[in-house]
């Protein structure tokens, strides 16, 4: 199964739609937090990370096996577009998952915007690769 015109497989779409489910979800989050609705932001943040811990284990199993190549050509555009996009979204996640467990970050305006910044660079770089690798 794949999106109409492209190679992908079952794994790369659940992934884009799990991450582009999610990233509406966080936006959603964002509009309570701007109404001072901070109970419902919270729960809509934590539902967007679980999102994204679904979709990043998805993901990494192909990265992990793809190590090698991406390694060997890392100055390619594709391998240097893919290493920024695994640090975007490992800083967008892991700031993320500390927000969700009260941890290591305290929540004020603009460590959260840091990482909702990073989770939306991840983002665009996911489906920019998305579009390299399938639609190409």
């Amino acid at each position: 199964m794949s999106f109409p015109g492209t190679s992908a497989g079952f794994l790369a779409n659940v992934t884009l739609m799990v991450q582009m489910a999610a990233f509406f979800i966080l936006l959603f989050g964002v509009m309570h937090a701007k109404k001072k609705e901070f109970l419902k932001h919270f729960k809509k943040a934590d539902i967007a990370v679980i999102f994204g811990i679904l979709a990043f284990l998805w993901m990494s199993y192909r990265f992990l096996i793809n190590f090698r190549a991406i390694i060997l050509n890392i100055t390619s555009q594709d391998s240097l577009l893919l290493i920024v996009h695994v640090a975007a979204g490992l800083l967008g996640l892991s700031g993320g998952i500390a927000f969700a467990l009260n941890k290591f970050i305290k929540k004020t305006l603009i460590p959260m915007r840091m990482v909702f910044l990073a989770w939306t660079i991840a983002l665009l770089l996911g489906i920019a690769l998305y579009a390299t690798y399938y639609m190409s």
